[in-house]
């Protein structure tokens, strides 16, 4: 059952989601979403906001299958914890005192069916995003209360494991603000982007979003590079990771200045990489960049460019675009798709960096930057191997 007024949203969602994406029925048609539907609502019952946000993401999964992570409805509702996945193992990365715990349950229930639950509703085409998407989940009352283990529940209560064996509980409540015990939501996501520091004779930029918030901070950052004297720096590291996208063009002055600098590159990705992001790897990848780190959020080619639609207040993403940017092809309509979607354009590629090197949970509760650290090593055994060829 659905209440008529998500009924009414879902099938405006839905209007608009045929009339915008490039190619609405890429991995399911008309009949097979009217059987989906029908067969959740068999199960599971809208009635709130809650239920909603699970029922919608539940079908957007199924529209979106693997080549889609920006047709979206993700409200945000932020609890003041935050996690990170390593493997099975849950680890609270905020609050500070509790850094490194381990989440063992909300509400009784055991974390693996939590995130069994949350992979029904999560759309990704990578592991990495998967992660991603599951990390952020695990903060955001919306999607965490409507998961059918849950849902109905006055409160939630994260039972969480410390490092030395002592079992702790954090209770929230449904509507209560919690922004005075917020972490820093800008720093958490996108930490010190367009930033710089020199070490170990090699400069090391962060170019962790080309969010459009961001536009003058990194043009200022990239003029200061041009004022740096780097005559006795042989090798630049660009630091990709967490690069969730934004706009690609912010991505162009960094490019023109390494692409002057001639030295040599290094680019380090993580789980986090997608949309924009992907653009600034294909840039740094035709400067030569050696790319050290992990697999990205998203497959090289997908859909994309979301355009915003609001629905009483609802605010969804919707793809318009189809992009494969490793061939310069950028499909803008449904008449495009039509010409120019062949199946070299359409098969999937996956970027896998030239050394894949993955952050260590022993790392990371040390403090220590695994990737950063590889990076750093791999650069002084180059400069070894140059000098003996001298």
């Amino acid at each position: 059952m659905i209440d008529l007024k998500y009924k009414k949203i879902y099938e405006e969602f839905l209007e608009n989601y045929k009339k915008i994406h490039v190619n609405p029925w890429h991995e399911i048609d008309e009949k097979e979403l009217e059987k989906i539907t029908n067969d959740l609502l068999q199960r599971y019952d809208v009635t709130g906001g809650y239920s909603f946000c699970y029922f919608i993401n539940y079908i957007i999964k199924r529209l979106s299958g693997t080549s889609d992570a920006h047709t979206i409805y993700k409200p945000n509702a932020p609890i003041p914890m935050n996690f990170k996945i390593f493997g099975e193992d849950v680890l609270v990365n905020y609050p500070s005192d509790l850094r490194g715990s381990k989440l063992v349950s909300i509400n009784n229930v055991d974390i693996k069916q939590i995130l069994k639950e949350l992979d029904e509703i999560l759309t990704y085409g990578t592991l990495g995003k998967k992660r991603v998407e599951m990390e952020r989940a695990l903060y955001n009352r919306c999607l965490i209360w409507g998961l059918p283990s849950l849902k109905g529940s006055k409160e939630l209560t994260f039972q969480i494991l410390t490092r030395d064996n002592k079992l702790v509980t954090k209770t929230y409540e449904a509507k209560k603000d919690y922004q005075n015990e917020m972490f820093d939501y800008k720093k958490y996501l996108y930490g010190d982007n367009a930033t710089f520091e020199i070490k170990n004779n090699c400069l090391i930029y962060h170019h962790s979003s080309c969010q459009p918030s961001y536009k003058d901070k990194i043009n200022e950052a990239v003029a200061s590079l041009y004022q740096l004297d780097i005559s006795n720096i042989d090798t630049i590291i660009v630091d990709l990771r967490g690069n969730t996208g934004g706009n690609s063009a912010f991505n162009d002055a960094l490019m023109a200045f390494l692409k002057q600098s001639h030295k040599n590159l290094i680019c380090l990705t993580d789980y986090r990489v997608f949309s924009a992001g992907r653009f600034a790897l294909r840039d740094l990848i035709n400067l030569g960049a050696i790319t050290i780190g992990e697999e990205i959020s998203t497959p090289i080619n997908c859909y994309g460019n979301s355009s915003k639609v609001d629905i009483d207040g609802h605010n969804f993403s919707v793809s318009s675009r189809y992009f494969h940017p490793f061939l310069g092809v950028s499909i803008r309509s449904k008449e495009e798709y039509k010409k120019l979607a062949t199946p070299d354009v359409l098969k999937p590629v996956y970027f896998k960096p030239d050394i894949e090197i993955n952050e260590k949970e022993e790392d990371y509760l040390m403090g220590e930057d695994t990737i950063l650290n590889y990076a750093f090593m791999y650069i002084e055994q180059k400069r070894k191997e140059d000098m003996r060829k001298k």
